[in-house]
């Protein structure tokens, strides 16, 4: 039905994948992730739009490409046969139902979408059910908050543990929200609990450089480094807010972002403390929050300036991207577990080789 198809046969689905009897009575498969997919099935599959392009054809032929996300990961499906319509009737952050038939591509799966015009249908909020697109935590909240009290009894400073006992510890409403806020979207740890479980992360690295610098003629402040990674992305339990269809920014997120929120927080909450912080200390706290992401390019309006900026900044920066990493190569994997190499990453701006286990 579609001549002169190109963009690789649209994605070398071929044309007779799409022929899909949408009164056949075989049964569509439905299944529960993304990544239980098998090829050459007829499915009906939810999952939440991240993207859509109405594109067409050398001939001018009009199709419809589609990115579906769930916690598992994404897929793409292509609709040839109302690509106006549809594009017209979704939009991005809605969580859909697609029926098609699953066909394999470049070593991975997408749906062809059946040719029916109720092929895709929006769902009601209150239809789905959350714990298809938020992913866990691998490590129990209890150990992480162990670990975080931990980390704020080493600090010897008795201004800058004030105001972190009273951010972690006492101000129940901050704790709640850093217990259980994600770190991103889709970057990086973007789950719940996956702020703490970055921030403590990001903190033992920064202590791991600390040891390997720390000399007596270069002075390197111990308890700054504690603070400033604990505290880089606090900003964040103000960005984002967990949804039943995932993770969201909130409005505060999309107007200031989590620097300038993290700033503020920190400032407004050094006033409420007793214990008197040092104003070269909170300075500098704020300092590492604003300079964290390394560069103004980065959304940091000020670079690292002093060595524990720079520790926190490159902490952070090893953190995240190997995190992300190992997550492409996860979610490559699912796809297809004989795969050598990762799938490209946009934000990483390369492949990930992978290394198999040997006996």
């Amino acid at each position: 039905m579609c001549d002169n198809y190109s963009l690789g046969d649209i994605l070398r689905g071929k044309i007779d994948s799409y022929n899909i009897d949408p009164n056949s009575k075989e049964k569509i498969n439905q299944v529960k992730l993304i990544s239980e997919l098998k090829p050459n099935e007829e499915v009906e599959v939810e999952g939440k739009v991240i993207s859509k392009r109405l594109q067409k054809t050398k001939s001018d032929k009009a199709f419809l490409l589609i990115t579906l996300v769930d916690k598992s990961q994404s897929i793409r499906a292509v609709d040839w046969y109302y690509p106006e319509e549809n594009n017209n009737k979704i939009q991005v952050g809605d969580v859909i139902k697609v029926k098609g038939k699953t066909v394999f591509f470049e070593n991975r799966i997408q749906i062809n979408v059946v040719n029916d015009i109720d092929s895709i249908e929006i769902l009601n909020p209150l239809e789905v059910n959350p714990e298809k697109y938020l992913r866990n935590s691998q490590t129990e909240l209890i150990a992480l908050t162990h670990k975080l009290e931990n980390y704020i009894s080493q600090v010897k400073n008795t201004g800058i543990k004030a105001l972190l006992k009273s951010i972690f510890i006492e101000n129940n409403s901050i704790r709640e929200m850093f217990l259980t806020s994600p770190a991103a979207i889709e970057v990086h740890h973007a789950y719940p609990n996956g702020l703490i479980e970055h921030s403590l992360k990001v903190t033992e690295l920064s202590l791991c450089l600390y040891e390997a610098y720390c000399e007596q003629d270069v002075y390197i402040n111990r308890d700054v480094i504690i603070a400033g990674s604990l505290l880089h992305d606090i900003g964040k339990i103000e960005e984002y807010i967990i949804t039943p269809t995932g993770i969201e920014k909130t409005e505060q997120g999309e107007l200031m972002g989590h620097i300038p929120l993290g700033a503020k927080l920190i400032y407004e909450e050094s006033k409420k403390i007793e214990e008197k912080i040092e104003k070269e200390d909170i300075e500098h706290i704020i300092h590492i929050i604003l300079s964290h992401h390394g560069e103004i390019e980065y959304g940091s309006p000020v670079v690292p300036k002093t060595l524990e900026a720079m520790i926190v900044n490159f902490s952070d920066n090893i953190d995240s991207k190997i995190a992300r990493a190992k997550e492409n190569i996860k979610n490559t994997l699912q796809i297809n577990e004989n795969s050598t190499w990762s799938e490209y990453d946009r934000r990483l701006d390369r492949k990930i080789k992978i290394e198999k286990y040997t006996d």
